[in-house]
């Protein structure tokens, strides 16, 4: 099993983003994973001192880290807040991308969600939205969500199993096919089970085949029934585009109240 060995969690010191910073801390916390928190200061807009910077990073250490032993690295970079943020992914070899996310309501909003939607369709690294107002820290109901044709190497899925084999969540495997779409073939539905049932073979699992027109809705409403405490999605980072697809993860990282994993694949 690959493990998990760094997170990256960017912060404007906003609401939204201190809340992502409780999640990532505590995940770090508990996978011994090393935390990077990264502040990106922009050409535009309002921008802070790198003396107030330095202050709001000593706030973050007394106020979420006392007692903590997180391994954690402060960032400072300048530049384009996604290109900022991929350009450490590459530098520091990130795992897992956590931000902030709120509902698209102002103009900060606004902003926080097309970084996030640059990042879905533009880096090969899984990223978690968490939600404003999110209080959830505990991975016991983990749902993988996908369309029909999706079928995943086990190789891509290295996110996904160390958070199942760690913290051992019962998992909700669930495909969303629209009502218009071609039926699934049964050796194509073999396939996928047989994948997830490796990765999986230490945790409670089911499947489930779901019918809808409206895909987002009915992610968001299985997620409510099963008390899901982390949806996964996935996205294609191959040159073929698939606007639709990406378009149903950035409306998820919107519109949800619960935390998002989003795990690149290059399979069809």
């Amino acid at each position: 099993m690959q493990d998990l060995k760094s997170i990256l969690v960017c912060t404007d010191f906003s609401k939204e983003a201190s809340n992502a910073l409780v999640y990532a801390i505590n995940l770090a916390d508990q996978i011994n994973a090393h935390l990077y928190v990264l502040h990106v200061k922009t050409t535009s807009g309002q921008v802070l001192e790198d003396d107030a910077i330095e202050d709001n990073f000593e706030q973050i250490r007394h106020d979420y880290m006392f007692r903590r032993t997180v391994r954690t690295s402060f960032l400072i970079r300048v530049g384009l807040v996604p290109e900022e943020i991929k350009s450490t992914i590459e530098d520091k070899k990130v795992d897992v991308v956590i931000l902030g996310m709120k509902g698209a309501s102002g103009l900060h909003e606004i902003k926080i969600g097309s970084i996030t939607a640059h990042l879905i369709t533009d880096t090969s690294c899984s990223i978690i939205s968490v939600p404003k107002d999110c209080r959830i820290l505990t991975f016991k109901e983990m749902a993988l969500a996908m369309d029909s044709l999706e079928s995943p190497n086990k190789s891509e899925l290295y996110v996904i199993s160390f958070l199942a084999e760690v913290f051992n969540p019962k998992v909700h495997i669930f495909t969303v096919q629209e009502n218009k779409k071609r039926e699934v073939k049964s050796e194509d539905e073999r396939k996928k089970k047989s994948v997830f049932g490796d990765i999986f073979k230490y945790n409670t699992s089911s499947f489930y085949k779901i019918n809808e027109s409206d895909i987002v809705s009915s992610i968001k409403d299985f997620g409510d029934k099963h008390n899901i405490d982390l949806l996964v999605v996935f996205h294609r980072v191959d040159k073929q585009k698939d606007p639709f697809k990406r378009s149903i993860s950035k409306q998820l990282a919107f519109s949800l109240k619960l935390p998002l994993l989003i795990c690149p694949v290059n399979s069809p």
